[in-house]
């Protein structure tokens, strides 16, 4: 995967799809189905805001809620599944994000991931709570 920076500079990532062939704008999509929340942003050199070639990627809230550097492995673990469902999305349907995002509901993959996210980021308190 491909890190904006090359690296993290600070609590924000910015994940370039580019090299995959995808959008922010999907990734975004399948993230938040998979209960995993992100935002699609335009990277260096896309050539419209309107057709983000990235993510942006925080840290804070999970650090509050006490994970550590193990547990944003799996985080990491998590989004590269998504990658790979979007990945297999598009094959499927082509290019056109309203063709991507009718064939997402209802899709087996994605459904136990989420599962899979709700159950693991259910272990950790929240603050003040």
């Amino acid at each position: 995967h491909k890190l904006a920076s090359d690296g993290t500079d600070n609590h924000l990532v910015l994940w370039d799809l580019r090299p995959h062939g995808l959008t922010g704008s999907k990734v975004e999509k399948v993230c938040e189905l998979a209960s995993i929340s992100l935002n699609r942003n335009a990277v260096h050199g896309d050539a419209s805001a309107l057709s983000p070639g990235g993510v942006r990627i925080g840290s804070p809230a999970m650090t509050t809620r006490g994970c550590t550097e193990e547990d944003f492995r799996k985080v990491g673990a998590f989004l590269d599944r998504c990658c790979q469902i979007a990945l297999k999305v598009q094959q499927e349907t082509g290019k056109k994000l309203k063709d991507f995002e009718a064939a997402l509901p209802g899709n087996a993959e994605l459904g136990a991931l989420r599962e899979e996210v709700e159950a693991w980021s259910s272990t950790f308190g929240y603050p003040g709570l």
